[in-house]
């Protein structure tokens, strides 16, 4: 095997799916012809235990909420503007070409503004140049709207959310940039569950840490570091939370033929919990030790398993450095790992 720039060797205990940038791409290549071709010459980067999915194109919308640049409907408390990421006029041209040969589009979004673009874009293509099983998935899906969900079914799109933003933001966000409402509903799975779409959870490391079961936590309670719960009604169950980690997850990269669930003739990639997520205190799950891992049919335990740390302090009204100083040890321990 000819190891390449992002080569991993076979032993490693994980792999590594990449998806291209389509911005970049795009932007490199002023005839839509040679575009795709682009795209896929990068699948010659990669070997060993990192690859390139196959026929699957990451877009831009607007920008990150950290920095408070999504596109918003509704000005921002302070009046302040959000930024794109992509002109628009170069994100159509992207989208249209991709779509047109057949890729599945993810696209960063986070605000209802952007989503807008997005759903209209989406739509627009639909009509043009119908499809089924699009699978075009909404990364991130920090603010939205009631009606933008009705859309999201409409249009046959999926959901790949990161729970975390409520847990660390929507008290300051509160208070500063969205006012309350707004706050408290961001990343609306409960909504998006109802409405019977196709939903993932994910990390976005470093915008959140590489801890399926505390994505979970987040998703399941909804608490913010000061202990309070915000917007109830958006809670998904334990069971949707763990869909969201394993099945859904590979829905979202169409690989649920290959992982996911334990079933005959998928990769044997599984993960050895100490506890049950679906029975024990959904308050806990952040707190359910890991044996180790299967890869591949490889037994990976982790050796002596020890309680999690990190984060024990969330929910219990912990003042915003001492929570800011368990986020950053917290993103070393998952970065860094011993």
């Amino acid at each position: 095997m000819r190891l390449t720039r992002y080569s991993q060797a076979p032993i490693c205990p994980s792999a590594g799916l990449f998806v291209a940038d389509g911005k970049s791409i795009v932007g490199a290549n002023k005839d839509d012809a040679k575009v795709v071709s682009a795209t896929e010459q990068l699948a010659s980067w990669y070997g060993g235990m990192t690859s390139l999915a196959s026929k699957q194109i990451k877009l831009f919308a607007d920008g990150a909420i950290y920095s408070q640049l999504m596109q918003v409907r509704e000005p921002y408390l302070d009046g302040h503007k959000g930024a794109w990421m992509m002109d628009e006029e170069v994100f159509t041209r992207a989208f249209r070409i991709y779509w047109d040969a057949g890729y599945q589009i993810h696209i960063h979004v986070n605000g209802d503004a952007g989503l807008d673009r997005v759903l209209d874009t989406l739509e627009a293509n639909l009509k043009r140049n119908p499809r089924s099983g699009h699978r075009t998935v909404l990364i991130h899906f920090a603010v939205s709207a009631p009606d933008q969900v009705a859309r999201i079914k409409k249009l046959d799109a999926i959901v790949s959310a990161n729970p975390y933003y409520v847990t660390a933001l929507a008290d300051q966000y509160g208070k500063v940039g969205l006012g309350p409402e707004r706050a408290d509903e961001m990343v609306r799975l409960g909504d998006v569950s109802r409405a019977g779409i196709s939903w993932s959870l994910h990390a976005d490391m470093p915008m959140a840490p590489i801890d399926p079961l505390f994505l979970m936590w987040c998703a399941v309670n909804r608490l913010t570091f000061s202990g309070r719960v915000a917007d109830p009604d958006q809670r998904v169950s334990a069971e949707e939370a763990l869909r969201g980690v394993t099945i859904a997850a590979a829905y979202s990269l169409q690989l649920e033929k290959e992982i996911g669930t334990l079933e005959e003739g998928k990769l044997a990639n599984m993960t050895v919990l100490a506890e049950n997520p679906l029975k024990v205190d959904p308050v806990k799950i952040r707190d359910i030790a890991v044996w180790g891992t299967v890869v591949e049919g490889r037994v990976l335990p982790v050796g002596a398993v020890a309680k999690k740390k990190a984060f024990n302090s969330i929910g219990t009204g912990v003042s915003e450095r001492e929570f800011a100083i368990e986020a950053l040890s917290h993103a070393a321990l998952v970065s860094h790992p011993g």
